[in-house]
C-alpha cells in the first residue's frame, strides 16, 4: 500500500478535447486535449487578437 498522495492537476487532471471548431479558434488540432486554464488563456488571446472585447457593443 502506498501512502503517497495521488498527484493530479487542476480540475482533477481532466482535459478538454478540442473539436474542429475549437481547434480552429484556439489554435490546436482536433482531438487534442487541453487543460481548462490553457483553454481560457487561448480564448482570451483570440478575443484580444480579433478586438472582440470592446465594451461599446460594436
Amino acid at each position: 500500500m502506498s501512502l503517497t498522495p495521488n498527484k493530479r492537476g487542476s480540475f482533477g487532471g481532466y482535459g478538454i478535447e478540442l473539436d474542429e471548431h475549437l481547434a480552429t479558434v484556439l489554435g490546436g488540432k482536433e482531438g487534442q486535449k487541453v487543460t481548462p486554464s490553457e483553454m481560457t488563456k487561448r480564448l482570451w488571446q483570440y478575443v484580444k487578437r480579433h478586438n472582440l472585447g470592446k465594451k461599446d457593443g460594436n
